[in-house]
């Protein structure tokens, strides 16, 4: 007799933390195995996404649900900034997210009433994250369901910020009727521990995977295609432009190299989008390193630029747990700089499958750039490893196997 699985989720866009969910809705073996139904937020922009990286028929319910993060956003337009700040201060006085929170929890109860569930699988950017989750969490109760998987992709907060002080009170309920959380790491499960003070036998950590996709063009194609340089080591940084992803601090390194090292220059690629894009492209063209950067805004064959360059690099500094780019970066076998910040060490072996510095370590980065340019069979020996640790602990079926030893644990 197949379990009827309920999947939830909200986000604004098909981001790296839906990833999971691709990887469940495409396997055949998952859908055959289990009764599968999505349930999640509406925003074009999401079910957008989705189409484009879910290939099977799935049944779905996207609902539109109240978010005040939408509120902040359409502030955020007003560019006045003390009417700017009234406004964000009445959104928090009048306890905004807490009466959506309740509204979200009445329209996802009348939905999931009519359905037959037996397990409910929430998937959450981070935690608190989306408030409505919290809200299915609570209908899931009301509906009487026993069997709730709570997935959180980041590091959780604690409750230092005045902002999260009530949420106190509805996270303990959450807490109480979870069954188990799960996280992509192990840092972030001892966050969630620490920080939401949650018993240690409620938590388990499931890497996420990341299944192949498919490569449309050699990288002789792309590098044509894109006119880079062909004497130069190729380097792809593929995150939002966003201050947390460290950009800055790799601008700065490979300003530090063509000063004191122009020989060993390497070309840089900044893909993506993000508050950060005036500020960055402002900064390279000051430190004159026009000629050795390119910003793409927006790459849509993503394995078709990690596979032809030389090196993947993240230089974030915070808000990271078990980044995809790191995964589909070894997948593909290639040499990778990252920071050494939450569960990326549990993905990289330092100097054997990979190069770790630390947050905001500017000479670091640099070192690890230069070394990388003239010791290339080191380079290309960091990648096999890298690729060969994937194949091994890393692909998306591995992780649904865990997945469902704990859907097939409940009774």
């Amino acid at each position: 007799m197949k379990k009827n699985i309920l999947f939830y989720s909200d986000c604004g866009f098909f981001a790296g933390c839906e990833n999971m969910l691709a990887n469940f809705f495409n396997d055949n073996c998952f859908t055959e195995t289990y009764n599968v139904l999505f349930i999640y937020r509406w925003t074009q922009e999401y079910q957008e996404g989705f189409h484009k990286r879910v290939f099977n028929s799935i049944n779905q319910i996207p609902l539109k649900l109240y978010d005040h993060y939408d509120l902040y956003d359409s502030v955020d337009k007003i560019h006045y900034k003390y009417i700017n700040k009234i406004l964000k201060i009445a959104i928090n006085i009048l306890l905004l997210k807490y009466i959506f929170l309740f509204f979200n929890m009445i329209i996802l109860y009348k939905t999931i009433r009519k359905l037959d569930v037996e397990i409910l699988h929430i998937n959450n950017g981070g935690y608190p994250g989306a408030y409505s989750t919290i809200s299915m969490v609570l209908a899931a109760k009301l509906y009487g369901l026993k069997h709730i998987v709570y997935v959180v992709n980041n590091i959780a907060e604690d409750y230092r910020s005045p902002e999260r002080w009530l949420d106190y009170i509805f996270d303990r309920m959450v807490i109480c009727i979870v069954s188990v959380f799960v996280t992509g790491s192990n840092f972030a499960g001892s966050a969630l521990k620490d920080n939401l003070h949650i018993p240690s036998k409620k938590i388990l950590s499931i890497p996420n995977g990341i299944s192949p996709r498919v490569i449309t063009e050699t990288p002789k194609q792309v590098i044509k295609r894109l006119n880079l340089p062909l004497d130069r080591m190729i380097i792809s940084v593929i995150a939002v432009l966003d201050e947390r992803k460290g950009h800055i601090f790799l601008l700065k390194a490979l300003s530090e190299i063509k000063k004191s090292h122009p020989q060993n220059m390497p070309y840089c690629i900044f893909e993506g989008t993000g508050s950060e894009e005036d500020f960055l492209r402002k900064y390279a063209l000051e430190q004159n390193l026009n000629e050795d950067i390119m910003f793409i805004r927006n790459e849509p064959q993503i394995f078709n630029l990690i596979n032809a360059s030389d090196c993947i690099i993240l230089p974030s500094i915070r808000n990271e747990d078990f980044p995809n780019i790191i995964l589909e970066s070894m997948l593909l076998g290639k040499a990778i700089i990252a920071s050494n910040i939450s569960g990326i060490p549990e993905q990289l072996d330092q100097m054997k499958s990979g190069i770790i510095v630390e947050p905001r370590d500017i000479q670091g980065l640099a070192n690890a750039i230069r070394l990388f340019i003239e010791e290339p069979e080191f380079r290309a020996s960091l990648g096999e490893n890298a690729k060969i640790k994937y194949g091994t602990f890393f692909t998306h079926k591995r992780s649904i196997c865990k997945y469902c030893d704990v859907y097939d644990s409940f009774n």
